[in-house]
């Protein structure tokens, strides 16, 4: 009676309602769609961010792959280059000469190492490997600048070749363990250069290890030398004192 009473005064029943009243006359049905709007939106951030996370994945397997070929690619040809520069030390370090005008000649030519003909991505390689890579043709130059200096003086020249088979035993040493650690970081198979006792890293351990034992007598030796000249020459000293006291005594 009084909502019809309310009505036929022109008084809007509905609109006289506060807004919160509304709500709660609506009954679950608005939260039901507020929760639906709510995971339909969250679904889809998910779904977006799961769609870059397998995007990223996916491009960081494919830089990798790439990375992975182009290492192979390079160390490859620095290996065979490495392991041929090391076989041709091989052949310096027992090279004691021959006989050539009056002289004696070196039998074997210096090797070469240059990495212009190695094409490919340098910083694939870790970065201590390949500053030891490019500091080899450095130690190499040292090498034959050491060669040059020392006495070629007949008529064995030993000074001579004894110095150019021990810097080109430790180059050709060099080559191979950096030859070696290449051929571990990408998984290669091992190398051949010690199958054999004739082969280079064999003859290379064993002109190193024969040359090291020379110096060290030769070291010995110098060391005596110099400890008898000072005995000597404190003698000497001593002589000379003991002579200038007497005169003065007189």
């Amino acid at each position: 009676m009084l909502r019809e009473i309310l009505t036929d005064g022109g008084v809007n029943l509905s609109a006289s309602y506060p807004i919160s009243v509304q709500v709660i006359n609506q009954g679950p049905g608005i939260w039901g769609n507020v929760a639906t709007g709510l995971i339909t939106a969250g679904a889809a951030i998910v779904a977006v961010m799961l769609t870059h996370k397998f995007t990223l994945k996916r491009e960081k397997s494919a830089s990798e792959d790439k990375q992975k070929r182009e290492r192979d690619f390079i160390a490859t040809a620095l290996v065979f280059l490495l392991e041929q520069f090391a076989e041709s030390c091989a052949s310096v370090a027992r090279d004691n000469g021959f006989e050539h005008e009056h002289a004696i000649a070196p039998s074997y030519p210096l090797p070469e190492l240059d990495y212009v003909a190695v094409t490919g991505d340098w910083r694939t390689l870790p970065v201590r490997l390949m500053y030891q890579l490019r500091e080899l043709p450095v130690l190499k130059s040292e090498s034959d600048r050491t060669i040059d200096a020392a006495d070629f003086i007949g008529p064995e020249y030993d000074e001579f070749f004894e110095v150019r088979q021990y810097e080109y035993t430790r180059l050709g040493l060099k080559a191979v363990i950096l030859a070696r650690r290449l051929r571990k970081l990408t998984g290669f198979p091992d190398s051949r250069l010690n199958a054999t006792p004739w082969s280079a890293q064999r003859v290379l351990w064993e002109e190193w290890r024969r040359e090291r034992k020379r110096r060290s007598l030769q070291a010995m030796l110098h060391a005596r030398a110099l400890a008898a000249f000072e005995i000597k020459n404190d003698m000497r000293k001593k002589a000379a004192d003991d002579a200038s006291d007497s005169g003065e005594n007189v």
